[in-house]
């Protein structure tokens, strides 16, 4: 089999394990430019854009209701509270140090780990629970997509730990949205730049 065949095979695993992954979610968005596209790198890319575009739009929701929230100079130390996954330096993930072997199993590990935090920013914004599925769906989808990317990534590899949903719960209502706006926020840069990732790692392979 040549090399043209193998790559198409390996493309084609991807996609039906991403199209097969992805459940309908009822009342999310439904703009066909949301579709996971062709079977290629740039379709995984496009799914990246989406969850920057959609969490965006909570970031509007949230700012809008609660202005000075935005703009809150007690955000960078509750970030390192949090305990929120992010690409720094040593990922592998940055244009110029990109390594795909070590960059693509983080990302992957990474994406779980947003699971948890999903799932409290359902319960602080419930009247967005269901684009909150959506985007938790989308990346679940993601990070399965990701590992058939890696061929060489293994579960006893990554590390899923986090925090607990009852760790960023709070009594008071400002410190409970700005947690979650810290999480938005956190998440939406994350995607950006593993949209960048994404790319690197075409060029990586060719």
């Amino acid at each position: 089999m040549d090399c043209t065949s193998t790559t198409s095979s390996a493309w084609l695993l991807v996609y039906l394990a991403v199209t097969t992954m992805l459940p309908v979610v009822l009342s999310a968005p439904t703009s066909s430019s949301y579709a996971f596209g062709s079977p290629t790198r740039g379709g995984l890319e496009n799914v990246a854009n989406v969850l920057v575009t959609e969490t965006g739009k909570l970031l509007a929701v949230i700012c809008k209701k609660t202005p000075n929230l935005c703009r809150s100079s007690s955000e960078h130390l509750l970030r390192m509270d949090l305990k929120l996954p992010e690409i720094n330096m040593e990922s592998g993930c940055l244009s110029t140090k990109f390594n795909k072997e070590k960059c693509l199993p983080k990302i992957h590990s990474d994406l779980l780990r947003f699971q948890t935090y999903f799932d409290f920013l359902k319960e602080s914004m419930p009247s967005n629970k269901n684009i909150i599925d959506f985007i938790q769906v989308k990346t679940i989808s993601l990070a399965d997509a990701l590992k058939h990317l890696e061929e060489n990534l293994s579960e006893d590899k990554q590390d899923t730990t986090g925090i607990a949903v009852d760790d960023l719960r709070s009594k008071d209502q400002w410190n409970q949205n700005l947690t979650s706006y810290i999480i938005l926020q956190s998440f939406k840069e994350y995607m950006e730049k593993t949209v960048r990732a994404v790319r690197n790692s075409v060029n990586v392979s060719k």
